[in-house]
């Protein structure tokens, strides 16, 4: 029962504190502690700044890659058909050649 006590007792304290000097410790606190908010602020704002410029460069290597898979399908597809016309049999003598369309 001994350590309740100690606990409630703790905690009057620690609220008793704050009542009667949180002001102080707060002013204390943000006084002390001005420069480092300071340099933290300004490191998110340049980690902001370089996240920015490496979005724009992303998305320029994008586009770039698009265009060169675009211009690479049309020359695999011209391929593809150049070896299916080169591979496909000559029709025989006698033999019709298939109609288009139907």
């Amino acid at each position: 029962m001994r350590t309740g006590k100690v606990f409630v007792l703790g905690a009057i304290m620690g609220a008793a504190v704050v009542w009667l000097w949180g002001r102080e410790m707060g002013e204390y606190m943000d006084a002390k502690t001005r420069g480092v908010r300071t340099k933290a602020a300004e490191g998110v704002r340049a980690v902001e700044e370089q996240a920015g410029k490496l979005r724009h460069r992303g998305g320029d290597a994008l586009r770039r890659a698009d265009g060169f898979l675009q211009e690479m399908k049309e020359h695999v597809s011209e391929a593809l058909r150049a070896g299916e016309d080169a591979i496909r049999p000559a029709p025989a003598a006698g033999e019709a050649r298939p109609r288009e369309g139907g």
